[in-house]
């Protein structure tokens, strides 16, 4: 099991869900397109966020996408945020839909035909 360091003390990994960096993706939130930090399925972490949002306040992931491209997939993910520190903000997702489960599991299993077919069908 992985460890992080507190302190010169030993604390095992708390997070439920693995947060990647690589690839990083598009989220439009609260007005704003950010590129995360880490994300994972159980929520993500962004950079450079300097709208008013306060610790455990709720809102919606309106769109997301790969970090490469410009098109967004419309999504509706409730979100909680759990930690502001200056301008970064951690979040994490309160229920995923089935169809925001599928768009990010392929953005990190990198599945490119899926990512197509999904912004293919999506709504102009």
């Amino acid at each position: 099991m992985a460890r992080r360091s507190v302190i010169g003390k030993s604390k095992p990994y708390e997070r439920k869900n693995r947060r990647v960096e690589v690839p990083a993706i598009n989220l439009e939130l609260l007005g704003g397109r950010y590129q995360t930090l880490d994300w994972g399925l159980g929520g993500f972490r962004i950079d450079d966020f300097k709208a008013p949002i306060k610790k455990d306040q709720e809102f919606l992931v309106e769109g997301i996408g790969p970090a490469d491209e410009d098109d967004l997939l419309a999504v509706r993910i409730p979100c909680r945020a759990v930690r502001r520190n200056k301008y970064e903000l951690s979040c994490a997702f309160i229920v995923l839909g089935t169809s925001a489960y599928d768009i990010l599991e392929a953005l990190m299993l990198r599945r490119q035909k899926v990512l197509d077919k999904l912004m293919k069908g999506k709504n102009p």
